[in-house]
């Protein structure tokens, strides 16, 4: 065997100590090294969801815009049809028939509030929605020939019948 003597016991200490260090700075290298490529990895994949989720915010936002210009479109043209038979109406029928305008205005001021709104920042579309149900709820409610108080009597008449 061997014989270890001083000098020779501090070489081996020594170079034990040497591997010992490169094997341990070897593993907390590589353990920061992962670290760092894993946060890489982490700050990629975040990246790309945020500009995913900027994208589809954009899309949505263009879907709602188009949405809102069909919705407005589709305002005018029933507006201009309505329009068009409400003066249609006022033409052909003269003073014989009650035809309901938007707003209760007369067919020339219509005609002249058709030309001269050309400018959408006035369009008012909820009071235009608003003014439009209240004509259509009096066309229905006239044209429909039951009153509320039909109705109530014929609730009372089922009850009565279900006793």
């Amino acid at each position: 065997m061997v014989e270890l003597n001083a000098t020779s016991s501090l070489w081996v200490v020594g170079i034990l100590g040497v591997l010992l260090g490169i094997g341990l700075g070897s593993i907390v290298a590589y353990a920061l090294a992962s670290r760092n490529s894993r946060n890489q990895n982490l700050q990629t994949e975040l990246d790309q969801l945020n500009e995913r989720f900027t994208e589809y915010r954009e899309q949505v936002s263009q879907h709602f815009m188009h949405t809102s210009d069909l919705v407005q479109e589709m305002t005018r043209s029933y507006r201009s049809v309505y329009e068009h038979l409400a003066t249609g109406a006022y033409h052909l029928c003269g003073e014989q028939a009650d035809t309901p305008s938007l707003g209760h205005q007369s067919a020339d001021t219509l005609v002249a509030d058709n030309a001269t709104s050309t400018n959408d920042s006035e369009y008012d579309e909820l009071a235009e929605l608003s003014s439009l149900r209240e004509d259509i709820d009096s066309l229905l409610n006239d044209s429909t020939g039951f009153s509320e108080v039909d109705v109530d009597v014929k609730d009372k008449e089922r009850e009565s019948i279900k006793h």
